[in-house]
């Protein structure tokens, strides 16, 4: 027979560092805060690249190496040219990357860590080491993704550089007359240094290898005419980073150079800060029981041997040594049931007369029963007593795993012996793209085919087929490029993602945790994508950024012949400056490049549409023609060399895709027509591989264990009752016998139990005393010993549970009938966004108010903010409006994630949780959409492009000029802030400002104005905020807008919380507690 195992609960309060280190490994340790943030007990710092605190980014530096007005008149692929905004470029991206950095860490700060109990310092500093590492990985890569696509977007509209690197404008171009411009001799070839197509090109493709070397720099001086000095960057200093290493290489790292990590698992202690630790020891049964048993089986194995024997004995002796008469059986039995039942006498002396005989037999009668209902009542109570138990299974099979699962899933532990792996581990995940992703359309044959002559396009419309379609084009491969390239990295990122699993979890839990990563890492993914394209839209939009086409302008010179404006040409009644949705059809058209009027269209493309700029056409357009064949072969008749039979195009198959979808709709699903993910248990188990699981279990009392104890307690209780009624009986005895009811002679008996003058009186005193104090100890051992006692309630009420935690607050536990809880089924958050983004001020009402009847050029000079106002405002609306989208979208999907426990949560810890959570939410979010928008507006900035307001480079004017001649630009400057030097240039313009762009503009313009009626408004015609709202706010009249808008208008959170919901929807099928008991009448009884 299997030994039986005891379980001894030990309970350490209060335990110090120390002691938790010396407990066993499953010793359960409940933390006071079951939720921490990585910032209470990690700290993370960074040690960027030297450039990043060096000469090359310093203002001193960048006005040194920038020439004014005279900047376009170097050649294009002269430092002079572009040096200025190349190392502001670099400068940006060292302060960006610090953006980005702070960003994440803050985040990661702020990031939960979920420790329900107390880790061993081995198993948290394997967890966090993983964990940081993976957080290193991640970091840069939001921010590389970001400027790629806005790098492609730039490229894909052809917006010009005011520095003409990318594009050349000249007073005309006409057939075969090409202007070759007067090129000199190199004076100096700048190591490392490459030519790009735009300053942030030219950046990321160059290495730094001349700024470390001394001489290499003070020849670049030399050209520069100036006295400043500037020292090289030392090539000493310890790097990651080789001396030709690209800056792309730096910046793909976050110009990081090394993460400094601390990990306190002292703090992390003293934050969990557990109250109490409990574990059972698993061992024989102790020798203090085993004693007390032997003593008890002594007592009845004597006893039963003692009658077992003594029946022996009589029955041999009553052996028949001869024939003697045969007794009927009746008779037999009637005198066996007269002996044992009638005239038994257990009690009986030498010396006693028959009226003590008959006492002596009640007494009998009386301790037998006495006895047998002491062991009918200690049989049915061992019988039916239940005990926790503990078990443990080495090297379980997952098909073993599964049932101990079923069975015991809350009491269930099985340590992982590979606690963290990676999601390539048991996912697999696959993309599947649009089929225009992978069609002839996006191929350069297709595109140098509809390009054809690139000289005699340039007498085409702007809105030709052969002009906007291969832009068109080329920006869908662009989009389709950028779309592959960044899910095949976010897939590999995801799958290097670790996950950490410290002991087996559910087939159900885990399957639903792993959805739950895959939608989030989805739904990320795509919105990081639109988001970057709807802020460059808006940027692009409010600032009117110029296209190498021209789109909707017109070049004109002044009737004075003193500058060159940009006129905005409307079609179709269809102003860009006022509406960003204009379109117009892309066909084959007949036109004279000096008319204005909207030219003859011979054939349209269905749904094919030029916009504002070329992704808002590109968005609005359909691909309907490309689906149809013949449709493609009709546009090749009107080209100058028709292919004609030898046109071997695929179009697109209708049976893969819808041909009437939008581009837009493709896009925004990141040409993804779908997913497919696969997640293995199997090799989640496999790969945990668990040593052993242990489960605690109630059982109750086996076989042996029951006639064990019995026996015990029959020799006990049968020596106890036996001395108790002899005790009694002799008392009676000598009561009858002096016939003394006396109270006197009452203490005289008592007095004579103590005297000891004979040596039997002696040792019958001594074995009483022995007796008593053996009796004594054995009720001090079994009625003060702890026993844990388990009671549970099925399917509590709220106010059940509510009743249990105030008693049991420490040892409930409420297991989750849906571990995984839908937010919004007990939470609503209501965003309060300023005045600012609900008011009149962003209407188009407002916008086309300022605009009056155009002409704003003529009207207002370019330092007056009323020339720019529509673009600021524009900006103002689009901004509002992306921030609040960005708000309730993050909330949404916060709501519609899943809240993911197994056990049932107190209120208050429930509500620190979700806190936590919605400022950790805020940071995040307000973070990210700031520091993606600055990335933005410090490209287009960077990369010098031109403003069709003509606020941050002009035209110049030549005093002669040819047809052939190129066009030059000068920086515009404001308050002696140069727009060469800096795009942020602004100027106060009344209450409001002016500057490079109107978004710079608007986001430096103070609150007062828009409270003050003569500032916004004098005519009356809409009214300014009302100043009450002032008192509610966190902003004051002194703050920009831009500091509204790094707070994403946020005012404030409206939170509500139902925790009668969330207990609903957790919907605990039982809650279970434990409770040490101290002293046990029952076993008290049975020990003695």
């Amino acid at each position: 027979m299997k030994a039986r195992s005891r379980n001894t609960l030990i309970t350490v309060e209060n335990p110090s560092e120390d002691q938790f280190i010396n407990l066993p490994y499953d010793a359960h340790c409940p933390c006071s805060r079951i939720s921490l943030t990585y910032g209470e007990f990690i700290s993370i710092q960074t040690r960027f690249h030297q450039i990043c605190s060096s000469d090359f980014i310093s203002d001193r530096w960048i006005k040194t190496i920038n020439f004014g007005s005279n900047t376009t008149y170097f050649s294009s692929y002269d430092f002079r040219t572009e040096g200025s905004a190349v190392f502001q470029s670099l400068e940006s991206f060292c302060r960006l990357s610090k953006d980005y950095a702070i960003q994440s860490i803050d985040s990661f700060n702020k990031d939960l860590f979920i420790s329900q109990e107390v880790l061993k310092e081995s198993l948290f500093q394997s967890q966090t080491n993983v964990i940081i590492h993976q957080f290193q990985l991640s970091s840069p890569i939001e921010f590389t993704t970001q400027l790629s696509l806005i790098r492609k977007m730039i490229a894909g509209n052809r917006f010009l550089s005011a520095l003409q690197t990318n594009y050349m404008q000249y007073y005309a171009t006409l057939p075969n007359i090409e202007y070759s411009p007067p090129y000199n001799s190199i004076l100096m070839e700048i190591p490392g240094m490459v030519h790009g197509c735009l300053p942030v090109n030219t950046i990321l493709l160059s290495t730094l290898e001349c700024f470390y070397n001394q001489t290499c720099l003070n020849d670049i001086v030399s050209f520069l005419h100036t006295n400043e000095t500037f020292t090289a960057m030392s090539q000493l200093e310890q790097s990651r980073y080789e001396l030709n290493s690209t800056i792309q290489t730096i910046i793909d790292n976050l110009m990081i150079e090394e993460w400094v990590t601390d990990i306190s698992y002292k703090k992390y202690y003293k934050q969990c800060a557990p109250i109490s630790c409990t574990f059972f020891k698993n061992e024989k049964y102790a020798w203090k029981f085993i004693l007390i048993q032997l003593i008890g089986l002594l007592g009845s194995l004597t006893m039963i041997c003692s009658f077992i024997i003594e029946n022996i004995v009589k029955f041999i002796r009553r052996l028949p040594s001869q024939n003697i008469e045969s007794i009927p059986l009746t008779i037999k039995i009637k005198r066996l049931l007269r002996k044992n039942l009638i005239e038994l006498n257990m009690f009986k002396a030498n010396r006693s007369n028959q009226y003590q005989i008959n006492y002596q037999r009640i007494a009998t009668r009386l301790y037998l029963f006495l006895l047998l209902i002491s062991l009918i009542i200690s049989s049915f109570y061992l019988l039916f007593n239940e005990d926790l138990q503990e078990k443990t299974i080495h090297q379980p099979s997952e098909f073993q795993y599964e049932k101990l699962e079923k069975t015991y899933s809350s009491n269930l532990y099985c340590p992982c012996s590979t606690v963290s792996m990676s999601y390539s581990t048991f996912i697999t995940i696959e993309s599947y793209f649009h089929q225009v992703c992978s069609s002839d359309l996006i191929s350069d044959r297709w595109i140098n085919y509809i390009k054809g002559d690139d000289v005699m396009n340039d007498y085409l419309a702007i809105f030709d087929y052969q002009n906007s379609g291969v832009f068109h084009f080329q920006l869908l491969s662009l989009l389709c490029q950028h779309a592959q390239e960044t899910v095949n990295i976010s897939i590999k990122t995801f799958l290097q993602t670790q996950f950490l699993s410290s002991q087996v979890i559910s087939q159900n839990r885990f399957e639903a945790k792993i959805n739950s990563s895959i939608n989030d890492w989805k739904s990320q993914t795509i919105d990081q994508f639109l988001e970057t394209i709807k802020i460059f839209q808006a940027v692009s939009h409010g600032n009117q950024l110029v296209s190498e086409l021209f789109h909707y302008y017109f070049p004109h010179i002044d009737s004075n012949d003193t500058k060159i404006n940009l006129e905005l040409v409307e079609y179709f009644n269809c102003s860009c400056t006022l509406s960003s949705s204009c379109l117009i059809p892309i066909g084959l058209y007949g036109s004279d490049i000096y008319y204005l009027e909207t030219p003859v269209l011979f054939i349209k493309i269905p749904n094919f549409f030029l916009g504002c700029s070329q992704i808002e056409g590109l968005m609005k357009s359909t691909l309907e023609c490309f689906y149809n064949l013949s449709c493609m072969i009709e546009f090749d008749k009107y080209f100058n060399i028709p292919l004609g039979s030898s046109f071997n195009f695929s179009n697109l198959n209708e049976n893969l895709s819808s041909s009437n979808e939008i581009v837009g709709s493709i896009i925004n699903r990141l040409m993804i027509d779908s997913w497919t993910s696969n997640i293995s248990f199997s090799s989640y188990y496999n790969k945990c591989s668990p040593v052993s699981c242990t489960y605690e279990y109630i059982s109750r009392n086996d076989l042996f264990f029951i006639i064990t104890t019995i026996l015990g307690i029959f020799g006990g209780l049968s020596l106890g009752l036996k001395l108790l009624i002899l005790i009694i009986l002799r008392f009676i005895e000598n009561t009858i016998n002096n016939n003394n009811n006396s109270f006197n002679g009452f203490i005289i008996r008592i007095k004579s139990l103590f005297v000891c003058n004979t040596e039997q009186r002696l040792i019958n005193r001594l074995h009483l005393i022995f007796l008593l104090l053996t009796l004594y100890l054995i009720f001090l051992f079994s009625a003060f010993k702890p026993k844990t006692v388990i009671a549970q309630i099925i399917k509590p009420s709220l106010s059940n549970y509510k009743d249990l935690l105030k008693d049991h607050s420490y040892s409930l536990q409420c297991s989750c009938s849906q571990i995984s809880i839908p937010y919004e089924t007990f939470l609503y958050i209501e965003p309060r966004f300023h005045d600012l983004c609900s008011s009149q001020f962003i209407s188009d009402e407002w916008i086309h108010y300022i605009y009056g009847e155009g002409n704003l050029s003529r009207r207002f000079s370019f330092d007056d903010y009323r020339y720019t106002a529509p673009g600021q405002f524009i900006s103002l609306s689009s901004l509002c409006k992306l921030s609040q989208e960005k708000v309730n979208h993050t909330l949404s999907q916060f709501l519609t994630s899943y809240f993911m426990n197994s056990q049932l949560l107190p209120e208050n810890v429930l509500i620190e949780q979700i806190e936590i959570t919605l400022n950790r939410l805020q940071l995040t979010t307000s973070k990210s959409f700031i520091n993606l928008f600055n990335l933005i507006r410090e490209i287009i900035g960077s990369n010098m492009i031109m403003s069709g307001w003509i606020t941050n480079w002009e035209l110049a004017l030549e005093n002669e000029y040819y047809f052939y001649l190129p066009v030059h630009t000068v920086p515009v400057s404001y308050h002696q802030c140069n727009c060469g030097l800096s795009f942020k240039c602004t100027q106060p313009s009344g209450d409001m400002m002016s500057g490079c762009y109107p978004l710079e503009s608007i986001l430096q313009t103070k609150l007062a104005c828009f409270y003050d009626q003569n500032c916004i408004d004098s005519n009356g015609n809409f009214t300014r905020l009302n100043m009450s709202t002032l008192e509610k706010s966190q902003f004051n009249l002194n703050s920009t807008v831009e500091l509204i808008l790094n707070n994403l208008a946020i005012e404030e959170y409206k939170i509500n919380l139902s925790y009668e919901n969330y207990f609903n929807q957790c919907k605990p099928l039982s809650c279970s507690y434990s409770y040490i008991k101290t002293h046990d009448v029952t076993q008290t009884i049975i020990s003695l």
